[in-house]
């Protein structure tokens, strides 16, 4: 379907861009210093209402809700990794949890489920386990937050056990010589190297059937549980795929032939969720490394692209400036991953989502990624395995942020200032939306209060609001939003 995407930039490309942005930001910058929130009693400002109108439908690049406003997602991963494998309601904490995404401004959640507890026997669904993920996912919907279902694994734990099989379950999970090194070095194990390519190759796991399709019997019965909630903006197929022995091709940007395979399990995926949830939208995600999905053809509609973006200090950090060096590594890392989502989502036609940042208590990793997600209009879901309990300011500071949740029109550009707390936002209105432009005003980022102006329109919202609503004048073309904090 669709045009080719023939390769991507080329791997000289891509190095000398990398290394000349980064030169480039290690002579003109340092770092942008961290930033905490104002000083300030707080209390002034409310924490936002609840603006969710769903269900979310795919327009190109946008998300669009009910009344056909173009929306924004700032949001939280939520992935329990341990028994129950799943989150929970009734789980100590939840409640704060939510609360806490409220005051911040968040107003969305990628929900783990693990395929080894949907389908733990070949074939067959776990019913009493899928009502539990659909519990924990209709407990946020009724805090107003929009729900991505995230299908997730790492190092492939998180597939069922019988998807292995027997040959690689004999093989080591560990590299040799890593095994107390980083987490991750483990998908270069010779088990996790067997696990991928049988994957890829379909191997039958049980009878004469593969786990690529036993699995997605188990995508579908998620896809009809969950197709006709109005808060639900789709199913995340594949958290972080590798690519097997093809990882240094993949690195190289010649993966073609192994972003064929992936992408022939991404459609088989997409058309079994078709078939019980016609409307449900899904979400494809690259490799974490090289040009996304090289030489694939563009998928069909009601597919966004979920990209996710790592560089220092993953699962570590301090919260302290970064060196100018570490700075302009990870920005010319961020900026050319980023791009190549860009270059994809237009392709596609489609979303980019950025799914997963952060893991991190260095704001390293937050401050350009957000800076890059407002310039480009995109919605993020930040990582953090305490789910962001325990977060340090100095990355607070770059998620508490204002941004347009709903546009009434098109967004035309968005800027937001951590150390500052001004915020400039752009929009083409569109006069036969009948419900406001709604920008979240975060109590933390504005404790005192803030100024709000706006060109070409006015404020319908009560002063100090945590959400501004605002509507056109009448025949006006664009409309420019300002706070400032008292």
């Amino acid at each position: 379907m669709g045009n080719d995407r023939r390769g991507g930039r080329t791997t000289r490309g891509r190095l000398v861009g990398l290394v000349l942005v980064a030169w480039v930001a290690l002579v003109a910058c340092t770092a942008p210093a961290p930033v905490g929130f104002p000083a300030g009693d707080g209390g002034v400002v409310d924490v936002p209402g609840p603006d969710t109108v769903g269900p979310i439908r795919f327009s190109g690049g946008d998300l669009v809700d009910a009344h056909g406003r173009v929306v924004q997602i700032h949001g939280i991963n939520m992935v329990r990794k341990r028994a129950p494998f799943h989150v929970s309601p009734d789980e100590a904490g939840f409640a704060d949890d939510v609360e806490r995404f409220r005051a911040s401004g968040f107003n969305g959640v990628r929900l783990g489920v693990w395929m080894a507890s949907l389908m733990p026997t070949p074939g067959v669904v776990d019913t009493a386990y899928l009502e539990e993920v659909v519990r924990g996912m209709e407990a946020l919907a009724a805090q107003d937050m929009w729900v991505l279902l995230d299908f997730h694994q790492d190092v492939f734990t998180g597939m069922p056990e019988w998807a292995t099989t027997p040959e690689a379950a004999q093989l080591s999970p560990t590299l040799p010589g890593a095994e107390d090194a980083f987490w991750a070095l483990a998908y270069f194990s010779d088990r996790s190297m067997r696990q991928w390519e049988d994957l890829y190759a379909r191997v039958p796991v049980a009878d004469g059937r593969s786990a690529v399709d036993l699995m997605g019997d188990a995508v579908a019965a998620l896809a009809e549980r969950v197709g006709g909630h109005p808060n639900v903006i789709g199913i995340d197929l594949m958290n972080e795929p590798w690519p097997g022995e093809r990882f240094f091709d993949c690195l190289a940007s010649r993966c073609a032939a192994r972003y064929a395979q992936l992408w022939s399990i991404y459609e088989d995926y997409t058309s079994k969720v078709r078939a019980v949830a016609p409307e449900l939208p899904v979400w494809w995600a690259p490799y974490n490394f090289g040009a996304p999905f090289q030489g694939s053809p563009t998928p069909g509609p009601g597919v966004g692209l979920t990209y996710h973006s790592y560089c220092l200090y993953t699962d570590g950090g301090e919260p302290v400036q970064p060196s100018p060096l570490e700075y302009a590594l990870c920005r010319g890392v961020y900026d050319v991953v980023t791009a190549d989502a860009i270059e994809v989502g237009r392709e596609w036609d489609a979303p980019v989502l950025l799914g997963e940042f952060g893991a991190s208590a260095s704001p390293l990793n937050t401050t350009r990624l957000t800076q890059l997600a407002d310039e480009h209009l995109m919605s993020w879901m930040y990582w953090d395995d305490n789910y962001y309990r325990v977060a340090p300011e100095v990355v607070r500071t770059d998620l508490v942020r204002a941004y347009a949740q709903a546009t009434a029109g098109t967004p035309l550009h968005q800027r937001f200032d951590p150390a500052s707390g001004d915020f400039v936002f752009r929009y083409r209105p569109d006069h036969t939306i009948d419900a406001p432009t709604s920008i979240v005003v975060p109590p933390e980022a504005y404790p005192n209060g803030y100024t709000v102006t706006v060109t070409g329109g006015s404020v319908v919202s009560p002063p100090d609001a945590g959400r501004v609503q605002v509507v056109p004048d009448p025949a006006q073309d664009t409309v420019t939003v300002r706070l400032r904090r008292v």
